[in-house]
């Protein structure tokens, strides 16, 4: 993305509130047509003041300098009032457009990015972004102008003594870059060296036995000395080149400015120029100071606009999840009778629709009918293999080879919101969200129930025990991510959400944490209330679990190694049997 791309896609964000924007330009320009203004006031106010005595002039120049500086002081507010203005509509609408995005976006996306990363996309990415633009903005038009209007006056009043004055600026200011340059360079330097300090001294204190077992005291102590002397080499050139760059440039303005003096004196010799002349020029050299240090660090500005554009336009440019097209179907489905056949569903690692990047190779080659209304538990030793037949019911993802069927229907031929609208989640790992006990039982149909039906479902739950003794009861905040209940009653919150939803289908995730025996058995009993009448895929640890199931399914390998009851296949002393005596 250049910078014509990334202006024109900003600009679909900033054309609604155009008349803002463009108030905020005719306040940049109106305080880009002020300096030259001010500097032109200089001639006639010591010209015509000072020199010719002129009380008059010297009252209409006092009195146009207070108007203009108000003028500038109005234009400024304006134009940075409106300018951030449009800024943080930018803001709000980039920040909505990329949660909505997030929420859309499939599972494997999620899988192949730190969470910490996308947090730091809505929040300072779009930060970082919009003050670019803005200081971009406002160095391209407010302090261009500014420059374009200061020169035109200079050559206009003395062309000579103005080419002059910026050959003598320029060379002045490549000398500046040319430190600052070399300044940088050892900065970047001493900050990677620093950050090996910080490094010897975090793998010092992490592995602070090894170190005194190894005896490796002598050593770590070379190597932070080592790496301490180089710090302060590197900090001694920074101040080296900063000691130097202060006498450098005052020698070169030094002998600028009495060239300039001298040029200046002869003009005046010749009548070719004047005292306000003169000053005049000067006053525009410095005022042309500022804006020239802006425009030249407009570059580093640019990178930072660059990176966080990338960032933020990665996200958007992603493919949302697929819901109808080409590869998807547009059936919408009512209530399910709920059963489930898995025909050759083979699943690889590496594919598109995994996520997952740890090289590729079969995970699962799977041919399983589930009738409706069965409890089916899967056990194995492989997390992977669970995880991923059971995500294939709600596309989370989606398989290789093979399809999974609904009631004859092939999942793909499905609209999400009607699949999903039959299924429902209980996890020990389900996260709660930082609201009230009502709000995450009535997750996501919040304005449709009402407390009597909240209520009944977390009677249903188990979960009123704890409720009632809450201080605001149904109203009582659970903190983030439930931090303000236990496990066991994070899960029972869990059963009610399900329980209130009523989907036909439920996938129950099992954790090996055992919860106390008061609480496992309003847990058991809740799930039993739960899990009656509905198709239940178990990912199951607990013998509790697996002695309740209609049927058990031993994961291999990603095959099925054993299929049957928990009596069953106990006699038969083969994998089942062998993973059962690790149950709890």
């Amino acid at each position: 993305m250049n910078s014509r791309q990334l202006y024109l896609r900003l600009m679909k964000y900033i054309v609604p509130y155009w008349e803002v924007f463009v108030f905020s330009l005719m306040g940049m320009i109106a305080m880009a047509a002020t300096a030259p203004m001010i500097a032109a006031l200089t001639v006639p106010l010591l010209d015509g003041a000072f020199v010719n005595k002129d009380t008059e002039s010297m009252q209409l120049v006092l009195l146009a300098i207070i108007v203009l500086f108000a003028a500038r002081g109005v234009a400024g507010y304006i134009s940075t009032y409106a300018i951030n203005w449009v800024s943080s509509k930018l803001v709000v609408d980039l920040r909505a457009e990329m949660f909505d995005k997030l929420l859309i976006l499939p599972d494997c996306y999620y899988s192949s990015q730190p969470g910490g990363s996308l947090v730091a996309r809505l929040t300072s990415d779009i930060a970082r972004l919009t003050c670019t633009v803005i200081g971009v903005i406002t160095v391209m038009v407010r302090d261009t102008l500014t420059v374009i209007g200061l020169l035109a006056w200079m050559l206009y009043l003395n062309w000579k003594l103005s080419i002059l004055a910026l050959l003598m600026v320029s060379v002045i200011l490549l000398i500046m870059r040319s430190v600052g340059e070399r300044l940088q360079s050892v900065e970047r330097k001493a900050r990677q060296t620093a950050d090996s300090i910080i490094q010897v001294l975090k793998e010092s204190i992490e592995n602070h036995r090894v170190v005194r077992l190894y005896g490796g005291r002598r050593y770590e102590t070379h190597r932070m000395g080592e790496e301490a002397n180089r710090v302060r080499d590197f900090t001694m050139r920074q101040i080296a080149i900063s000691a130097l760059s202060v006498p450098l440039v005052q020698f070169a303005t030094s002998v600028a400015l009495v060239i300039i003096l001298y040029l200046a004196t002869q003009q005046a010799f010749a009548n070719e120029t004047t005292v306000g002349g003169l000053v005049s020029i000067v006053v525009a050299m410095l005022m042309l100071s500022a804006p020239l240090k802006r425009i030249a660090g407009v570059k580093e500005f640019r990178q930072q606009e660059f990176a966080a554009a990338e960032s933020i336009f990665s996200l958007l440019d992603q493919a949302a999840e697929p819901d109808t097209g080409t590869d998807t179907g547009t059936i919408i489905i009512d209530r399910a009778l709920g059963e489930l056949r898995f025909e050759q569903v083979s699943f690889c690692r590496g594919s598109v629709s995994s996520g997952i990047s740890s090289g590729a190779g079969e995970v699962l080659d799977i041919t399983l009918t589930i009738q409706p209304g069965e409890t089916l538990a899967l056990v194995g030793l492989s997390e992977c293999d669970k995880g991923t037949l059971v995500n294939m019911v709600p596309r989370f993802i989606r398989p290789t080879a093979g399809r999974v069927l609904l009631d004859g229907h092939d999942l793909a031929s499905l609209t999400l919101a009607s699949l999903r609208a039959n299924i429902a989640l209980v996890s020990e790992g389900a996260t709660l969200f930082n609201d009230t006990v009502a709000a995450n039982i009535a997750y996501g149909a919040m304005g449709r129930e009402t407390e009597s039906r909240i209520t009944a479902a977390a009677q249903a739950a188990h979960a009123m025990e704890f409720i009632r003794e809450m201080p605001q009861g149904l109203q009582t905040l659970v903190g983030e991510r439930g931090v303000k209940l236990s496990s066991g009653q994070r899960l029972r919150v869990a059963i009610a959400r399900a329980l209130l939803r009523d989907s036909p289908i439920l996938i129950m995730d099992e954790t090996l944490q055992m919860p106390d025996f008061e609480t496992s058995h309003h847990v058991q009993a809740a799930l039993e209330a739960l899990m009656h009448g509905r198709t239940t895929l178990v990912i199951a640890h607990r013998l509790f679990t697996v002695e309740r199931a209609d049927r058990i399914v031993v994961l291999q390998k990603g095959r099925i190694a054993e299929i049957g009851g928990h009596r069953e296949l106990l006699t038969k002393e083969g994998a089942y049997a062998r993973l059962a005596r690790t149950f709890v």
